[in-house]
């Protein structure tokens, strides 16, 4: 399950790069240096490099144009994690030291971040890797989203990720190399609102799992570092979840492990949406073939995909079982009784930044927004719709009640309204009348009355709640 930190090749000499790390950090002295691996596929030629004073650096000279962008992108991002973001992280993440230009790139020095890796077809189901590996993820999304806006770093509306994924797929279709049922699939998802209606976070922009970093804590592996920043953002947190396609067995106990740690409520559709930007990766090399005009990246391209529409013949992407909590759900809320007069789409409470309470360690889930049901019922009663009987009208009602049920005292007549009008008298919901009052006038409900509106509202609220939860703890 182990695998060196940072596996991958490395072609230039290791003293050259340390050399780099000398010139980056002027009075700084190497003094010891040693190939260093990573997940890189050969994008970079990297290698760890001993200070005098003891401490562990990275140096990586990107090898292809794309991957130099990203090591620049990655230097701003970790530049943006102040030490107020790291501690909220709760994980070792590198520090950005400097560069040099080593001609035709420049050379980008970090700290190293020690750990192990686990490949994500080596991780296994339960406690340990999936679980710890879920919670980080949850612990990244739930980051303050001023540390991405303030470093100008890409941020996405559910609005703009949506469409970004539109344009991919019908650029993908325009090409003829993707098969008719994926196209069939991936427009379905688009066309469905209920997939993105979600909540943008801070995300990794497409976290690997050889993104995270392992130390054993009681012979238990934990995740100790994220070591990969480059994709840094604000966006569906779903992108950082699409590589567990290729986990089958600890994909449960990672989506179990997120949902336990993660701040924001439920979000039913994370799996449909993460297997969905996954399947689009094919589609995304499909493209990048075109636009390199390599007619092999596009065969390649073209030959997954055909795979992987045979794969999925008779899987859906949103699982049933989601469809059907949701219309339960729904169903039930259309059972509560209304919150606020017909137009009115205020909160009615206070306003609160979320970030803020996120950085107070407050969740969302502990913030009570829930209106009183008995003060809103007062409200209705008095709104120009309420259909309210008179004080006459009422106490005629209860005199008809009375004659067709009998006499309750040996054919004495139903009192007037009169000071034997007491609070026993009364038809129930009518309060006693003061001498000053208006007999004609529409009455307030009585206490008695108020607390059974109240409790049957309460009921009805907390069935539909009960159905909610039921729909939100459903898998992911």
């Amino acid at each position: 399950m182990r695998l060196a930190a940072y596996p991958g090749d490395m072609a230039r000499s290791p003293l050259t790069l340390a050399a780099s790390v000398s010139a980056a950090l002027p009075g700084e002295e190497a003094i010891r240096v040693q190939t260093l691996t990573t997940n890189s596929s050969g994008r970079n030629e990297s290698a760890m490099v001993t200070l005098a004073d003891g401490r562990a650096v990275v140096v990586r000279i990107p090898i292809e144009e794309s991957t130099a962008s990203e090591l620049a992108t990655e230097a701003i991002a970790l530049r943006a994690l102040t030490d107020g973001a790291r501690a909220l992280a709760g994980f070792a993440i590198p520090e950005f030291l400097g560069s040099v230009a080593t001609p035709p790139q420049r050379a980008f020095i970090t700290t190293f971040v020690p750990g192990y890796q686990v490949d994500t077809a080596h991780i296994p189901a339960g406690p340990g890797v999936a679980y710890s590996l879920g919670s980080t993820l949850a612990q990244v999304h739930a980051l303050p989203a001023s540390i991405v806006r303030n470093a100008g770093l890409p941020s996405r509306t559910a609005y703009e990720v949506r469409d970004d994924l539109q344009k991919i797929v019908e650029e993908s279709s325009a090409t003829g190399r993707v098969p008719v049922r994926l196209m069939v699939r991936w427009r379905d998802a688009l066309k469905d609102d209920a997939l993105w209606q979600f909540q943008p976070t801070v995300t990794l922009g497409g976290a690997d799992a050889l993104a995270f970093v392992y130390h054993d804590v009681d012979e238990v592996p934990t995740v100790s570092g994220v070591i990969d920043w480059h994709g840094l953002s604000i966006g569906d947190p779903a992108v950082d979840l699409q590589f567990l396609q290729t986990a089958p067995e600890a994909a449960e106990s990672v989506l179990d492990a997120y949902r336990a740690r993660a701040l924001r409520s439920g979000d039913e559709y994370l799996r449909a949406r993460a297997r969905l930007h996954a399947e689009l990766e094919f589609a995304r090399w499909l493209l990048h073939g075109r636009d390199t005009h390599d007619e092999s990246i596009m065969d390649d391209a073209g030959a997954m995909l055909d795979t992987l529409a045979e794969n999925v013949r008779d899987e859906d992407l949103m699982p049933q079982d989601d469809k059907i909590a949701l219309d339960d759900a729904l169903a039930a809320m259309s059972n509560l009784p209304s919150q606020h007069p017909a137009g009115d789409t205020s909160m009615h409470t206070d306003t609160y930044d979320p970030e803020e309470l996120a950085l107070s360690g407050v969740s969302l889930s502990d913030v009570d927004t829930n209106v009183d049901p008995a003060r809103d019922s007062r409200v209705r009663a008095a709104t120009a719709d309420t259909q309210a009987l008179s004080r006459e009208e009422l106490l005629e009602l209860n005199t008809q009640r009375g004659a067709a049920g009998g006499t309750s005292d040996a054919g004495a007549e139903a009192p007037a309204h009169n000071e034997a009008g007491a609070a026993a008298d009364l038809p129930f919901g009518l309060e006693p009348l003061d001498d000053d009052d208006d007999p004609n006038a529409t009455q307030p409900l009585s206490a008695e009355a108020l607390a059974v509106i109240t409790n049957d509202q309460e009921e009805a609220a907390r069935a539909a709640r009960a159905a909610i939860d039921r729909w939100k703890t459903g898998p992911v």
